[in-house]
């Protein structure tokens, strides 16, 4: 190529010169595309740390929540077998209750079984026929007790 194509500007020039302003504009670029990267790795590095956070946060919330959750149902499960305790003890002494008023009935059977064949006088209606409170069988019954030997 001719010299004299080029304006006489572009000839004065070194071409060393020339190439350290290409390469300087490029070092520039590379340079602003390194800090253009850079703040978004730091961008996405605090975006990160935040979301991590609040990550941590749930489930801190989650835990508690948890935590809530059981001590509720431990007081719960205590109130349960509180009720379950009485609940239990009101049975067995109900069923004790009905034990002992079956001995008693047994053993008022065998005394009117007894007054029947000893009495001289006309039988008393057939038992099955005898009706009786169980508020006054209950009466006699500590009567009985309070009077009568500790044989029971």
């Amino acid at each position: 190529m001719d010299d004299s194509m080029f304006p006489p500007q572009v000839q004065d020039l070194d071409p060393q010169l020339s190439c350290f302003s290409i390469n300087s504009t490029s070092d520039e670029a590379d340079e602003q595309q390194l800090t253009l990267i850079n703040e978004r790795k730091q961008r996405r590095m605090i975006s990160n740390r935040e979301s991590a956070r609040r990550s941590r946060m749930r489930k801190q919330k989650h835990l508690d929540e948890l935590w809530s959750q059981v001590m509720w149902l431990r007081n719960e499960n205590h109130q349960l077998i509180d009720k379950l305790n009485h609940v239990s003890e009101s049975h067995d002494r109900v069923v004790q209750e009905n034990a002992q008023l079956k001995e008693e009935a047994s053993e008022l059977r065998q005394m009117l079984t007894s007054m029947q064949l000893n009495s001289p006088y006309s039988p008393v209606k057939d038992l099955e026929d005898v009706t009786c409170s169980t508020a006054y069988l209950r009466a006699e019954s500590s009567n009985q007790s309070t009077t009568s030997s500790p044989e029971t």
